[in-house]
């Protein structure tokens, strides 16, 4: 049941953020930190795909998936803009992955 939750709270997470792009500029009080790391290297250190989103992409309308990885309490997302309608056909362009962080506050 615990971890029904927590899928659940990741959807609720990527559903919010889906239209923030992980190519923004890092705010100080932004929940999503920007990372070099890759998707590869996430699954390698022990990250688990625990959520994919599939949506528009605001600013050009194409596909975009976002893919949400956990490992225990840390959750990155990574998205990637699709080329075309069709899943097989991929962007050339780099997944862009961010990590999800406390915001900073005054």
């Amino acid at each position: 049941m615990k971890h029904i939750r927590s899928v659940t709270l990741l959807l609720a997470l990527a559903a919010c953020c889906s239209g923030a792009s992980a190519q923004a500029d890092t705010v100080s009080n932004a929940q999503w930190r920007r990372t070099d790391t890759t998707l590869f290297d996430l699954i390698q250190n022990g990250y688990a795909i625990v959520a994919v989103t599939s949506v528009a992409a605001r600013s050009s309308g194409l596909p975009e998936d976002t893919y949400i990885l956990q490992k225990t309490n840390s959750v990155y997302r990574c998205v990637e803009t699709r080329a075309a309608e069709t899943a097989a056909t991929r962007s050339t362009s780099p997944l862009h992955c961010a990590e999800l962080v406390k915001p900073y506050s005054e």
